[in-house]
C-alpha cells in the first residue's frame, strides 16, 4: 500500500549501482555530456546508457536537448543531471516528521524501533543482487551515499566512512536524535545488508564537528 503523496518510484530510480554511476558522471561533468561520453565515463555500452537516462529523464533526474551545431546531419543529444534536492524526494522532510512523532508516541525503544524503521527502508530502496553476483565495498558505498545525497546530506567519503556535511533534519535530529539518527543508521545498514556489502555501518555520530556528521564504516565481520 503506498503512502498517499510519497512515490516509491523516485527511491527506486537509484537501485541500480550502474544508473547511479551514470547520474554522478553527468552530475559531476563541467558541461552537458553526450550519450557516447557517458558511455566511455561509465564503462558501458552506449544502449545501456541510453536506457538509464530514459529512467532518470522519466522522473526529472536528468534533461537533454540537442546540440547547436553549424554541419548538416541530425544534432546529438545532450545531457544534464537535475541537481534541486526537493524534486529529488518530495515530501522526505514531511514524512519525517510523521515518523518521528508516530515512533514517540508508540515505540518502548524508541532508537531500536528507528533503526528497524529505517532498515527496512534501506532494503527496499535497493535490489538484491543475483545469484552469483557480487557488490564491492565502493560500489555499495556509492549507492549509500547517492541516497543520502538525494535527501540532502551532502555526503563526502572520508577516512572513517561517509561524511554527512549537512542535516536537513537538524531540527528533527536536536529534539529526537535518538529516532532521526536512527533512521539514518538503519537505512544505510539496510542498503548494504540488502546489496551483500562487504561493509557495514557501525554508528552515525550525530554533530561530530559543527559543520558534519559521521557515519562511520568497517568491512563486515564475517559470521561463522
Amino acid at each position: 500500500m503506498r503512502t498517499p503523496g510519497i512515490d516509491p518510484g523516485e527511491h527506486r530510480v537509484f537501485a541500480d549501482p550502474s544508473r547511479v554511476a551514470v547520474w554522478e558522471a553527468l552530475r559531476r561533468a563541467p558541461g552537458p555530456l553526450t550519450v557516447q561520453d557517458l558511455a566511455q565515463r561509465v564503462g558501458l555500452h552506449a544502449n545501456t546508457v541510453r536506457g538509464h537516462l530514459a529512467i532518470l529523464a522519466e522522473r526529472g533526474y536528468v534533461t537533454s536537448a540537442p546540440e547547436e551545431r553549424d554541419q548538416p546531419g541530425r544534432p546529438r543529444l545532450l545531457y544534464s543531471a537535475v541537481t534541486d534536492e526537493t524534486a529529488a524526494l518530495r515530501n522526505y522532510r514531511l514524512l519525517a516528521e510523521m515518523l518521528v512523532d508516530y515512533l514517540a508516541e508508540t515505540a518502548a525503544d524508541h532508537a531500536a524501533a528507528a533503526i528497524d524503521a529505517g532498515r527496512s527502508y534501506g532494503r527496499r530502496m535497493v535490489h538484491a543482487p543475483q545469484a552469483g553476483e557480487r557488490v564491492d565495498a565502493d560500489t555499495a558505498i556509492r549507492a549509500v551515499a547517492t541516497l543520502l545525497d538525494q535527501a540532502g546530506f551532502r555526503p563526502r567519503r572520508s577516512a572513517a566512512g561517509i561524511d554527512l556535511h549537512r542535516c536537513p533534519f537538524r531540527e528533527l535530529a536536536e529534539s529526537a536524535p535518538d529516532i532521526v539518527c536512527g533512521i539514518h543508521l538503519g537505512m544505510m545498514r539496510g542498503v548494504l545488508a540488502e546489496l551483500g556489502a562487504p561493509v557495514e555501518a557501525v554508528r552515525l555520530r550525530p554533530f561530530a564537528e559543527p559543520d558534519r556528521c559521521v557515519a562511520e564504516l568497517r568491512p563486515r565481520k564475517e559470521t561463522e
